[in-house]
């Protein structure tokens, strides 16, 4: 049995101060220890940045987008800790106004304001005098950077994607064994965000010659094929690339059947749009992807609302709105919002559509998006006079 400080003392103060002293010392220990441990990420969308080579060049500097998506695809994603697939990185990029190929600095301040990420992952590759990676973790409220050192790439990338684990307590589930991005894709993605149809197809189609199973560049092909109005061969091609995915490609299938949901609705087959929308729901869900969770569920709502399912219409883009601030995607959150807005307003519910506008608004003057105020405003006003 111990003997009480009391006693302690009594017997032998040297031994009863020794012992207060370790005692103490423990405990700053600990304090400091706990003080000194960066905090754990909030929960939020990560997004990993392209790759870059330190060295600039006036070639196109496609093998940064490649080693982008190996990281993103090696790391996967989480429920609490989205993380952005690297079409939706460059998709956020064009809205900062960084393209492909453009050599000026991303605008990280306006990328963190439209993105709501909770992390920023930037990092640039240098060979001489020893290959490493210099990387810098970018949150709200802190910056943690470091150079990571290893004999090839592949070592490098696979150590940046444990520093980013480690900045977070969530865990990760891969959801893809393969990379779809080559230099002809970031080629074609080049094309696209400059408008450049011809050149994009082109691309794609060349492509899909030497790999016919590249997922990402059918369903590109297709896209345009459906703004082209080249319906039976964009349908016919989201088909055979439905068929040609493996079962854990399911973030890739689930944007391969949005895609064909939006065909059949183009056609007014609105029940079987909806149907393939339920699929892409699933694939979605299985694969934690909230950006098109929102997506999915901003149109099933449009559709309901064509066929008059006014209360499935409602859930759907509550449903939108949800999924869409949980990835941190703001424009397409004021979209969702908007749809709501009509909806209400169809059906006499005034106060209801002021409230989802307003919504809205409020997004818009924060996020600064410029481009949505317009049609906003106008929606706006036309409640307000219904008030």
């Amino acid at each position: 049995m111990s003997l009480s400080i009391k006693k302690l003392v009594s017997k032998s103060p040297k031994i009863a101060l020794i012992a207060l002293i370790v005692s103490l010392l423990s405990i700053i220990a600990v304090v400091t220890l706990s003080l000194s441990k960066p905090p754990k990420l909030a929960d939020g969308t990560i997004i990993i940045l392209p790759i870059v080579q330190a060295e600039p060049s006036i070639e196109l500097d496609w093998q940064s987008y490649t080693r982008m998506e190996q990281v993103i695809n090696q790391l996967g994603t989480s429920a609490n800790s989205p993380v952005l697939l690297a079409e939706d990185v460059i998709a956020l990029l064009t809205q900062t106004s960084s393209f492909i190929g453009d050599q000026q600095p991303i605008d990280l301040t306006r990328l963190f304001v439209i993105s709501g990420a909770a992390l920023m992952v930037e990092t640039s590759l240098t060979s001489a005098p020893n290959l490493q990676l210099n990387y810098r973790l970018i949150s709200q409220n802190q910056i943690e950077e470091g150079v990571l050192q290893a004999d090839s790439i592949e070592q490098l990338q696979t150590k940046l994607i444990e520093q980013v684990k480690q900045s977070t307590s969530n865990q990760f589930t891969q959801t893809t064994d393969q990379d779809w991005f080559t230099e002809t894709l970031v080629q074609a993605l080049k094309a696209i965000q400059y408008n450049q149809t011809d050149v994009a197809q082109t691309k794609l189609k060349a492509l899909l010659n030497t790999d016919p199973n590249n997922i990402v560049a059918s369903r590109l092909l297709a896209q345009i094929e459906l703004k082209e109005q080249q319906i039976e061969q964009a349908s016919k091609r989201l088909e055979q690339a439905a068929e040609q995915a493996k079962p854990n490609h399911l973030r890739q299938l689930a944007r391969v059947k949005f895609i064909a949901a939006q065909v059949k609705l183009e056609n007014d087959q609105l029940e079987l749009a909806l149907s393939l929308l339920s699929q892409a729901r699933s694939f979605a869900a299985k694969s934690q992807d909230w950006l098109y969770l929102g997506y999915i569920a901003n149109w099933s709502g449009h559709i309901n609302q064509r066929l008059n399912r006014y209360s499935q219409a409602r859930t759907q883009y509550e449903f939108a709105i949800d999924y869409l601030k949980r990835s941190g995607s703001a424009a397409d959150q004021v979209s969702a919002l908007n749809q709501l807005a009509e909806l209400e307003f169809v059906e006499h519910n005034y106060r209801q559509a002021y409230d989802a506008v307003s919504k809205s608004v409020v997004i818009i003057n924060q996020k600064k998006l410029t481009q949505l105020q317009q049609q906003t405003f106008a929606l706006l006003s036309k409640i307000e006079n219904k008030r």
